[in-house]
This record gives structure tokens, C-alpha cells and sequence, in this order.
């Protein structure tokens, strides 16, 4: 009976000893992992960061910078348009600093 007893025991052992190494298995790879992650996250942002301010900065500049000429219907005299500072053509008063972000 002592006999007996002590086999189940010792695959018992076997088995915690291999779920442990799995256990340590997994867990190095998950460690791995979730040092990994972050490090190629900011890689990767290291490197799409300047691509995006660089379109966002060629974004805002070429819609700032560009003025569109705009007739102002309610100007309907010369001499009233160009008190204005604005430029009058074909019975019309316009205005040549017109953004179009206004």
C-alpha cells in the first residue's frame, strides 16, 4: 500500500513540473511581448510623425496663403469700391484678398 501511493505521487510531480515549465514558457513569450509592443509602437511613430506634420504644415500653408478674387454684390458704385481699397472690373467690385478659410 505504501508502494502504491507513491507512484500517483510522483506523476502528480510530473505533471506540475511540466505545467510550471509551460507556465514560465508562456509567460517569457508574453513578457516578450508586452516589451516588444511599446518599442515597435514608438519606432513606428517615430517615423510617421514627421510625414504627418509635414502634410499637415503643406495642408494649412497652401490654404492659407491662396487668395481667391470674389465679387461683393452689395458695392455696386466705382468710386465706393475703390475707397475700399478693392478693384473695380466689369461693373463689378472685387475684392483679390478673399481667403478661403473665411
Amino acid at each position: 500500500m505504501l508502494f502504491s501511493n507513491s507512484k500517483p505521487s510522483l506523476k502528480i510531480s510530473q505533471k506540475n513540473q511540466t505545467y510550471s515549465f509551460l507556465a514560465t514558457k508562456n509567460n517569457i513569450i508574453l513578457i516578450g511581448y508586452l516589451i516588444t509592443l511599446p518599442i515597435f509602437t514608438l519606432i513606428t511613430l517615430s517615423f510617421l510623425l514627421p510625414l504627418l506634420s509635414v502634410f499637415t504644415t503643406n495642408l494649412s500653408t497652401s490654404a492659407g496663403n491662396l487668395y481667391h478674387s470674389t465679387s461683393i454684390p452689395w458695392i455696386d458704385d466705382a468710386s465706393e469700391c475703390e475707397h475700399t481699397g478693392r478693384d473695380w472690373r466689369d461693373r463689378k467690385c472685387w475684392d483679390n484678398e478673399h481667403s478661403p478659410m473665411f
